[in-house]
């Protein structure tokens, strides 16, 4: 594994690890925060490695290096760590400079999303108690200060104002993938559909990617990705996994608000 750094657009540095390419494709790996994400990451992950596919984590290095996404969505630079043989993911947001890449409209993009009032639940909670907080840099301490600032606000508010807060975000942040969504190339994935069925989710990657997957993998990755939570804890990164939540947790006349809110996000995925 070798390393490989960038410079963005203001000056700032940022180091990627590099594994070997594999054959063939480039994979693109492509989220939203509190979607599922961080597992779809890494099931990709491990069913690339099984094809001799690596995974470069470009959102991870970004956030690790105290870039926000404002700080790197628009800039040309990401192009120059595009190779095929490679997963890149990470994406908690839309990477919109690598539209103007031949390799990222020609290979296979996975899109993981949710029900977007689940995921400003899950975002409250995960704000407030377990998200991990990057170390500052010798450049820079702003996602740092944001995750620091955000989890000051989420434990110091009310469930119910702070999705409502948060709702407008949320919603642009699903609605960037508009862009890509006619692209053959993309496989829209939902949460909802495969929390509770995994080994389905699999197979749909790779079909979706060319990969192989036989039972004995599918089994290897089920024993530790397949993982129900017995009962709710706010302070574990995977709180709970049901979907719905937002039902439970919030009030009647606040569900009303995210909605027209989140109108857009939920008309483009097909939620209601």
């Amino acid at each position: 594994m070798a390393d490989r750094t960038i410079t963005l657009a203001n000056g700032r540095k940022v180091t990627f690890d590099f594994p070997d390419p594999g054959p063939g494709p480039a994979v693109f790996a492509l989220s939203v925060r509190k979607c599922g994400s961080s597992l779809f990451n890494s099931m990709t992950t491990d069913l690339g490695h099984a094809n001799g596919c690596g995974f470069v984590d470009v959102g991870g290095a970004l956030f690790t290096h105290n870039v926000l996404p404002p700080d790197w969505q628009h800039d040309p630079a990401l192009g120059q760590i595009l190779e095929s043989g490679m997963i890149f993911g990470g994406f908690r947001d839309m990477p919109f400079s690598m539209l103007d890449s031949e390799l990222f409209a020609t290979s296979p993009k996975i899109l993981m999303v949710r029900d977007p009032r689940d995921a400003l639940v899950s975002e409250y909670f995960s704000t407030g108690y377990s998200h991990p907080i990057p170390e500052a840099t010798g450049e820079s301490d702003d996602a740092r200060a944001l995750v620091m600032r955000e989890r000051s606000l989420a434990i110091n508010s009310p469930l119910d104002e702070w999705v409502v807060r948060g709702a407008t975000r949320m919603n642009r942040s699903l609605t960037a993938y508009s862009v890509i969504l006619d692209a053959p190339t993309t496989l829209v994935l939902r949460y909802e559909d495969y929390v509770f069925r995994k080994d389905a989710m699999l197979r749909v990657i790779a079909d979706h990617v060319g990969w192989r997957l036989d039972d004995a993998l599918v089994t290897q990755i089920l024993t530790w990705a397949d993982v129900v939570p017995e009962q709710e804890d706010p302070h574990r990164f995977v709180r709970q996994v049901t979907p719905g939540d937002h039902r439970r947790k919030l009030a009647r006349r606040t569900i009303w608000r995210i909605n027209r809110l989140l109108r857009p996000a939920m008309r483009l995925y097909g939620y209601h």
